[in-house]
């Protein structure tokens, strides 16, 4: 028996039937098949990827939400600006991150509407007031800044470091409502990079609360304004005293200026 047939016999002894090998040629056969397909799919996509915004192109944004401080046409002028692909191939993702880089917007999402439609859902920034010469600040503290620089008109005026502007909203809220009850309205609060709080009235009242004891200073001020409002128009009250204030009135015609002066500011203790 020949060495062939005798492991013939022995692979049919152990239940098994000898695989015959490929050949080298055929290997490469099939190697070039499957590099051929992957270059014919690859070229598919870069046409499919090139022609798909013309075969499919986006036609219409729309947006939805409430809008104050940005035009919703401007809004989609700016997003018509940056698509660059079509319904399919358009990269989501960065349309709405663009949106949501515009200083007015606070959130944006976008879905796709077959065949030619992209749809926007935005939230903006509520301007609570204004924050220094150019900004706005939301009632959470969030400043932003409109590119065109238009600002609402009518706002009161905040202004401090960026980073504190949580305080300086929250301490404006607290404020407002308690003057506001002696008729006094606020035209603006700053706290500069001292730490001094600076307080402002319609009407041009200036209040110096400084930089400690701010509340306890506050309250003084409360309690003491109706009698400070009748001797006269208080235009300066100065609190940064441990034992009391300074006012400096509006000088009436028929007072002495000596007299004015020597109400206006007693030694700090």
């Amino acid at each position: 028996m020949s060495m062939a047939q005798a492991q013939s016999a022995s692979a049919a002894a152990a239940g098994t039937a000898a695989v015959p090998r490929p050949s080298s040629l055929a290997l490469v056969a099939r190697l070039l098949t499957a590099v051929a397909i992957i270059g014919a799919l690859i070229g598919a996509g870069v046409v499919a990827l090139d022609w798909e915004p013309r075969l499919l192109p986006i036609r219409v944004v729309t947006v939805d939400g409430e809008m104050h401080g940005l035009s919703r046409e401007s809004l989609q002028q700016t997003i018509a600006a940056h698509i660059d692909g079509g319904i399919l191939t358009q990269d989501l993702a960065a349309l709405q991150q663009r949106v949501e880089d515009l200083p007015w917007i606070r959130r944006a999402s976008v879905r796709r509407v077959w065949p030619d439609r992209l749809v926007f859902s935005v939230s903006e920034h509520e301007a609570m007031a204004q924050w220094g010469d150019n900004g706005l600040v939301t009632k959470d503290g969030v400043v932003f800044r409109p590119r065109d620089g238009r600002l609402p008109a009518g706002l009161v005026r905040l202004d401090g470091a960026e980073d504190l502007a949580p305080e300086v909203v929250e301490r404006y809220r607290r404020w407002h409502p308690k003057l506001a009850e002696l008729g006094l309205i606020i035209d603006s609060v700053v706290r500069n990079a001292r730490g001094d709080w600076t307080l402002t009235l319609l009407g041009g009242t200036e209040l110096y609360l400084g930089t400690d004891d701010i509340e306890t200073r506050f309250g003084r001020l409360l309690a003491a304004y109706p009698q400070v409002e009748a001797i006269g128009i208080p235009i300066r009250i100065d609190l940064r005293y441990s034992n009391g204030f300074a006012v400096r009135w509006v000088p009436r015609a028929d007072a002495r200026p000596e007299r004015v002066a020597a109400n206006t500011f007693p030694e700090r203790s």
